[in-house]
């Protein structure tokens, strides 16, 4: 049997015991393999069974886009792959990062590689240009083509080969390099400095009793990296964090009830997920005191910071535990499941409940013009009184394109050198706020 008939039957099994099981109570399962049988076998135009199948997933979950659910996504085979390497935080790559700079724009090489990994072995540095991957010639990206043009060609198998074509920085000529790929593990939680090593330094040089901590996503292995980090802040001295979840688009549920366990007493309640009815599906709560009871904490949040990010400011602020500085976040209080479809080829991010705060409050939002809802108190998580920091989206554009260089610049404390200078004004309250609450503490 040839590889397309064996997928139209699997296909249609599919749908037949969708209908043996459903036909009664609708009838539309049976005519979705009707329709799909038809075009098959009738169809003028011969069209691959796969994109028959991903042209039927994409129609139906447009059509939960219309009906205002718009986080639900089916991620096709090609891109699937590189959706769970980010949410496991593990890739197959050459160990470097990238990133547009420039104008035109032109995919550059930020930072040193990771010590050890091809990258670094096949003598690629900082500020290298990457011409070429493989056959593929990089020529007019955009932030919108980067994900796909660039790191998607980057990553592939662990064994498999890659030829980059670079112009290192003060090069006449290009160079080409062949590298092969090896398991690289993502880091998402990072500090303010980038360190000769690769390691960061959170603690502040304004103020060494206070560390910052960024978190780029709740991927699987974010609560471990918290977990081995909190307690060397502590012994480097840190007194106080600022939990930095600005950009933080989400993920994982629970890396985000996990992050709050670490600073909650025993049996809080974390978060609370209600199904369509407004039932109560499933609660989160805190299974012990946390280690860090005690610990001064700031949390950072903007209109970026999402779901799981949003999670974890909802309940530390719900409980008192710590203050939320910044803007109010992007209001996305539905949680999705990850469903494998073409035996684990694609999948089906499908939203299934949405989530409740500690407090009782959904902070959803659910009108489509994010303009429009401004003035309804009752979506997001908002900073505490008198902690706003609003920034218009040229400042945080300079903000980004800021942070984003001083991530890229290694830091050596043992040297005069004072790199790229940030000035964050949502850092500087937090570190203002945590200051005097250090200061006014009473003696031990």
């Amino acid at each position: 049997m040839s590889r397309r008939n064996l997928t139209l039957l699997l296909v249609a099994i599919a749908f037949c015991l969708l209908c043996y099981t459903r036909g009664e109570q609708d009838p539309f399962a049976r005519y979705v393999v009707n329709g799909y049988e038809n075009i098959d076998r009738m169809a003028y135009t011969s069209v691959p069974d796969e994109e028959l199948f991903q042209g039927a997933m994409e129609g139906m979950v447009d059509v939960l886009h219309k009906h205002g659910d718009d986080h639900s996504l089916f991620i096709t085979a090609d891109k699937a792959k590189m959706f769970r390497e980010e949410i496991n935080q593990e890739i197959a790559g050459i160990g470097v990062r990238l990133h547009l700079d420039g104008e035109p724009l032109v995919v550059k090489v930020a930072g040193p590689p990771i010590p050890g990994k091809p990258a670094d072995r096949a003598g690629i540095r900082a500020d290298d240009t990457i011409l070429a991957i493989d056959d593929f010639e990089i020529t007019n990206v955009t932030p919108r083509s980067f994900q796909e043009d660039v790191i998607g060609r980057m990553r592939g198998k662990p064994g498999e080969p890659l030829t980059l074509t670079i112009q290192h920085d003060g090069d006449s000529e290009p160079t080409k390099l062949d590298l092969i790929r090896e398991i690289v593990e993502l880091d998402s939680v990072r500090g303010d400095r980038l360190l000769p090593d690769q390691s960061w330094r959170h603690t502040l040089e304004e103020d060494p009793r206070i560390a910052l901590v960024r978190v780029s996503s709740f991927g699987a292995k974010t609560y471990r990296e918290l977990e081995t980090l909190m307690p060397e802040l502590i012994n480097r001295g840190a007194e106080a964090v600022v939990l930095d979840l600005r950009m933080n688009p989400g993920g994982l549920l629970d890396a985000a009830v996990a992050t709050c366990e670490l600073f909650l007493p025993d049996d809080k309640l974390v978060v609370e997920t209600r199904d369509r009815r407004g039932k109560t599906r499933n609660k989160w709560a805190s299974s012990g005191d946390g280690p860090y009871l005690d610990l001064p904490l700031v949390v950072l949040v903007d209109r970026n910071s999402a779901s799981a990010s949003e999670i974890v400011a909802g309940c530390l602020q719900d409980y008192n535990r710590a203050v939320v500085i910044g803007e109010r976040s992007f209001g996305k209080g539905t949680v999705q499941e990850t469903l494998s479809m073409q035996a684990g080829e694609s999948t089906l991010k499908l939203t299934t409940a949405s989530y409740w705060r500690p407090s009782g409050e959904n902070i959803h939002r659910h009108q489509d013009d994010r303009e429009s809802a401004l003035d309804d108190p009752d979506w997001g998580v908002t900073p505490n009184e008198g902690l706003e920091i609003e920034m218009t989206e040229e400042e945080l554009i300079d903000l980004v394109k800021a942070r984003a260089e001083r991530d890229s610049t290694i830091y050596d404390p043992d040297l005069a050198e004072e790199g790229p200078l940030l000035h964050d004004p949502a850092v500087d309250v937090a570190v203002a706020y945590l200051q005097e609450l250090l200061d006014n503490q009473p003696a031990e």
